[in-house]
């Protein structure tokens, strides 16, 4: 990125100039471009690229009250790193996450199968792939950078939480059916607000494109009369966010454990663990 193309200025060059109206995060406006539905990390990096142009009324709503505090995926692929790199922040993830640089796998032992041992060690990333490492980060930190990357940008994009979408519907652009201003923002949607103070309040948005980015159980894609495409896994698993006291001498490696009779398990360390 070429910060001072137009010459030097003091304060920090990641920050926009604001163009127009910043956002309101408290409440939407009647007509917009582009709507996203759903602050997860499909919403918010498409939220976090439209946001640079202010030419372009963006807006991004999200029935949770407000950002993510857990993760839920936490590891990055290098070329999920590529992407930040791009967005400015992939020196931030860098310095905040754990690293994972190989894969150690430990299997049964032959002599006794109640006991484990270590069956192999992998680089975890093959050369020449990318310039950037794979890398473990809470999911929420990530969303704080896209959400930061967004307050900076010219529009200065906030999410509106406590949005449950209701209802949505596509106008068909037939001579005399609908009005002429509905023909340019031809997608409705009702929305009903769940924060403290609004329970219950209902928001009608026309928008000339719908984003539906909220996840498996997609609001957006069953509003559509769309099914899923793909196939989905029907198996049992689980994942624990722990501080472990062991004495497992690969605790602080990525390591794929395979037992005789007591299922497989996947450790995958974090910044405790460094």
């Amino acid at each position: 990125m070429q910060f001072h193309v137009n010459g030097f200025r003091t304060s920090d060059p990641a920050v926009h100039e604001p163009v127009g109206e910043p956002a309101d995060s408290d409440s939407l406006p009647e007509e917009v471009d582009v709507l996203i539905v759903g602050c997860g990390p499909a919403g918010l990096t498409l939220a976090a690229q439209m946001s640079l142009f202010p030419e372009i009324r963006t807006r991004i709503v999200e029935q949770k009250d407000g950002p993510l505090k857990l993760g839920q995926a936490d590891g990055i692929a290098c070329r999920t790193m590529e992407m930040f790199e791009a967005f400015g922040f992939s020196e931030r993830v860098l310095k905040e996450a754990c690293w994972i640089n190989e894969t150690v796998f430990w299997k049964p032992d032959e002599p006794n199968r109640r006991n484990i041992v270590r069956s192999g060690r992998v680089q975890d990333t093959e050369d020449d792939l990318s310039e950037f490492p794979h890398v473990v980060l809470n999911q929420a930190r990530v969303h704080d950078f896209y959400l930061d990357t967004m307050r900076k940008s010219p529009t200065r994009l906030e999410p509106n939480y406590s949005r449950r979408l209701v209802d949505l519907k596509i106008d068909a652009a037939k001579s005399g059916e609908v009005r002429a201003d509905y023909a340019d923002y031809p997608v409705m949607v009702k929305l009903e607000r769940t924060g403290p103070g609004h329970e219950g309040e209902m928001e009608t948005v026309r928008a000339r494109y719908l984003v539906g980015c909220d996840g498996a159980h997609s609001a957006v894609r069953k509003s559509l009369g769309r099914s899923m495409q793909g196939d989905s896994a029907n198996q049992a698993w689980g994942v624990m966010d722990v501080l472990a006291v062991t004495d497992f001498p690969d605790i602080r490696m990525k390591a794929v454990i395979h037992s005789a009779n007591e299922g497989n398990l996947l450790v995958i360390p974090g910044k405790a663990a460094i």
